[in-house]
């Protein structure tokens, strides 16, 4: 059965928000929702609970706007002009005034509570066809080892919550971090097993997801766990599906990429505000609404700008933009390049916050295959991949020191103000502590772990910061 379900997650019988947590993981079913029972009787009612776990993750503040915007604050690349308490304690990595509603603790957790009640809907019940049943498991999988992907590399351990009753849920200590890995690495490889190939359960659109998202994913966790020959195989897989994905050519990388359905894209976002939106939110936040220095609220740090400087990488021009405010000039990200939906449909067109995109995959690779030393030469040859579509030279070097070097370096400039790539990178690579505290005063080696909010904390004993 093909069904279009994410472009209409606002409507169908699953609400797409949760009602508030009592305890730290306790979430009841909003009381509008059709019980269990019900929802799993036929496909239509159980695709709209799987509308409900996407619309979930799109209202999220910290997917759409906090993995773009916080984590380049709480890194090297982007700084906080303006006021908001928040944003300033991102910027200096202090986290004080955190609460439930400013961090994807809760959120997230909402997120994989829908994706536990799809998996124990649809082993309880019958009634959805074995094509629907078979999809719906496996994307329900694939969420949550999203969501504890973020978790773990945001707050380190975490509860393992796989089911949805409060009795069990509410109290959970935190689970080890290679443990939340291993429930990770299951998920995906069971999602990948038994997802479709192709995008024909959406139609087409990639705010669905396939066995090659499960695949991209998978990519990433092996080599963040350093299981290199896995994630070598995986990222190749992704490669491979030529039919599916390619590389944006550098003659429209600065309009087609970050655009719905860019042939780069594996995994896009729905729009979070209502379906027909065609802007992101994020580029409200990035671009100012007037050239003055009330309406700028950030820029990218002189220091990451500096790693340009000199070179003919067609990203400085395409995906940043300068501006000029009192004599002083100021660059911002501009990988987007519509504030409003006003501008975006006067331009024709509809822009996607991107999860995941081929460009990671082959950067993957490369570095996989230096590491485990089986083909240097085609890690060379993965580097250059987006090198030369940024307009630089081809590399020759094939001394591994140097090529694991270039390989950050391309990380950090393909990927900057996108998806929590910066900080994550510095806290797997051991580099957070050295790079961070030579650029922040206040740095402290504690601030690579993203503290829980105190109200969560009060709601259960067993979760300690």
């Amino acid at each position: 059965m093909k069904a279009s379900v994410y472009t209409k997650y606002i409507i169908g019988l699953v609400a797409i928000f949760l009602m508030g947590c009592e305890k730290m993981i306790e979430i009841k079913p909003p009381l509008n929702e059709t019980p269990s029972a019900a929802i799993y009787t036929q496909d239509r009612t159980a695709l709209s609970a799987l509308s409900g776990m996407y619309g979930q993750l799109a209202q999220i503040t910290f997917q759409t706007t906090g993995l773009p915007i916080n984590t380049s604050l709480m890194a090297d690349d982007l700084r906080y002009l303006a006021s908001v308490v928040n944003l300033q304690e991102f910027n200096a990595n202090t986290y004080v005034a955190l609460t439930a509603s400013t961090e994807p603790f809760t959120g997230l957790y909402q997120v994989i509570y829908r994706a536990n009640a799809i998996i124990e809907g649809l082993t309880k019940y019958s009634g959805t066809s074995v094509a629907v049943s078979k999809q719906m498991m496996a994307e329900a999988k694939l969420m949550r080892a999203y969501c504890y992907f973020i978790m773990a590399n945001f707050y380190g351990a975490v509860p393992l919550v796989l089911q949805t009753d409060v009795n069990t849920t509410a109290y959970q200590s935190r689970e080890t971090v290679a443990n939340i890995y291993r429930q990770i690495i299951t998920d995906l490889n069971e999602a990948k097993a038994n997802l479709l190939a192709d995008y024909s359960f959406t139609k087409g659109d990639r705010i669905g997801v396939n066995k090659f998202t499960a695949a991209a994913l998978l990519a990433r966790v092996y080599l963040y766990t350093e299981n290199y020959p896995l994630a070598e195989s995986n990222a190749t897989e992704v490669i491979q599906a030529a039919n599916l994905y390619s590389m944006v050519p550098t003659a429209t990388m600065g309009t087609a990429l970050f655009v719905k359905n860019s042939t780069e894209s594996i995994w896009q976002l729905p729009q979070p505000l209502q379906a027909t939106n065609q802007y992101t939110t994020e580029t409200a936040s990035f671009l100012p609404s007037s050239n003055t220095l009330t309406a700028l609220n950030f820029q990218l740090r002189p220091t990451f700008l500096d790693i340009f400087t000199g070179t003919a990488d067609r990203r400085r021009s395409l995906w940043m933009r300068d501006l000029t405010i009192g004599g002083s000039v100021y660059v911002v990200p501009a990988k987007f390049k519509y504030r409003t939906q006003a501008e975006a449909v006067a331009a024709n067109v509809t822009e996607s916050q991107i999860i995941l995109r081929l460009a990671e995959q082959y950067l993957i690779r490369a570095e996989a295959r230096v590491k485990i030393n089986s083909n240097i030469n085609g890690a060379l040859s993965d580097l250059n991949v987006t090198r030369q579509r940024a307009g630089l030279g081809a590399l020759t070097a094939t001394d591994p020191t140097i090529l694991l070097q270039e390989i950050a370096l391309e990380y950090r400039k393909e990927f900057f103000c996108e998806q929590a790539f910066r900080w994550f990178n510095l806290k797997r690579t051991g580099q957070a502590d050295a790079v961070l505290s030579a650029l922040k005063p206040s740095w402290k080696p504690e601030a690579k772990f993203y503290p829980i909010a105190q109200s969560i904390l009060n709601t259960n004993p067993n979760l300690l910061q």
